[in-house]
């Protein structure tokens, strides 16, 4: 009985695919095994298989057993051994389970898969950018990055990494080369705007120093607390800028002077109005300059906003369109397909 009780624990002590290995070589030895003791009750090894599997779970339907001394004393061994192993790897396979679920949620489990979006700093405009996404693109995978011991933002497509985003190790574990866009929030606990933007630029600069080292371009969007700290930004080739405090301050200045122009923006900002969205497109081959885009979108039912960063059409409709440029429009989602397809 102390021999038995040493032996089990040994057997507890194994890990995970030690057990699997010994529970497949169980399985394995009662298949063959019964197959060659009793060849007219188990005539297939498939009704070996069956027989054992159904031992070793305890179910016994009964349909197929050992009608020989040696068939039962097989049975027993599987009774005896068999069914701990069995058990024991059912517990490692749901200790498993519960040790990813508890590491992922801690945003300690590596990211390996490609085409999402990163999202850096935890805020409630992070969770409505977030879920502003989802609306537009229910498909779409973030990658969240936060210094926190657990995951603030529960659901199946948002996959959570803990750790400084100013550390190589914590961008790597995103899988920051396969991810579309890289979007630095800034920090919502820190009141200086000096302060703010420059805990962004650092991360910004982490983003772009891993890009220049392993020479794969990476898009990055920050968020910036004053207009004149961009030039700081351009410096590390950051993409776009968001300017949260002072767009809030001139919007609402807009709206004073001219009533209706925050309409104008919710518009544009929310799909909810009319089914459009802001996409970007390249220019067909048949487009020369601007105002061809622009009057043949205009047929299409679409409206040309901005070609790059330029957003005064009419004073520019002679400039030829480059194939690299980018064109901003305003349509809704299957005018869009019509469009990019050139019927």
């Amino acid at each position: 009985m102390l021999y038995f009780l040493t032996l089990w624990k040994k057997f507890v002590s194994f890990n995970y695919v030690s057990i699997l290995i010994l529970s497949i070589l169980i399985v394995s030895f009662g298949t063959i095994t019964i197959h060659i003791l009793e060849p007219e009750t188990f005539p297939t090894l498939f009704d070996g298989l069956w027989w054992t599997m159904t031992t070793l779970t305890t179910v016994g339907y009964g349909d197929f057993f050992p009608k020989t001394i040696a068939g039962r004393c097989l049975g027993m061994f599987l009774f005896i051994f068999g069914v701990g192993i069995i058990g024991l790897l059912v517990s490692k396979t749901v200790d498993s389970f519960s040790k990813y679920h508890r590491l992922k949620l801690e945003g300690k489990i590596m990211y390996k898969e490609n085409h999402h979006y990163i999202y850096i700093g935890w805020s409630k405009k992070t969770k409505d950018a977030i879920e502003e996404l989802f609306d537009s693109s229910p498909t779409a995978k973030v990658v969240l990055i936060e210094n926190l011991d657990t995951s603030p933002f529960d659901h199946p497509q948002v996959h959570f990494i803990q750790g400084d985003p100013s550390i190589e190790n914590t961008l790597l574990n995103a899988n920051i080369f396969g991810a579309k866009r890289v979007c630095i929030f800034a920090d919502s606990l820190i009141e200086d705007s000096v302060l703010k933007d420059g805990k962004t630029l650092l991360i910004a600069s982490a983003v772009e120093s891993l890009s220049k080292t392993h020479q794969k371009p990476i898009h990055t969007i920050v968020e910036i607390s004053k207009e004149s700290h961009i030039v700081n930004f351009k410096h590390v080739n950051v993409d776009d800028f968001v300017l949260s405090y002072e767009s809030v301050s001139r919007l609402i200045a807009k709206t004073t002077l001219h009533p209706g122009t925050s309409t104008i923006f919710r518009h544009l900002l929310n799909t909810k109005f009319d089914g459009s969205n802001i996409h970007v497109i390249t220019p067909l081959k048949e487009w020369i300059t601007y105002e061809d885009a622009y009057l043949e979108l205009f047929k299409k039912g679409a409206s040309l906003l901005a070609v790059n960063e330029q957003l005064n059409i009419p004073k520019f409709k002679n400039l030829p369109l480059q194939s690299t440029d980018r064109l901003y429009i305003y349509c809704e989602e299957n005018m869009l397909k019509t469009i990019q397809t050139g019927n």
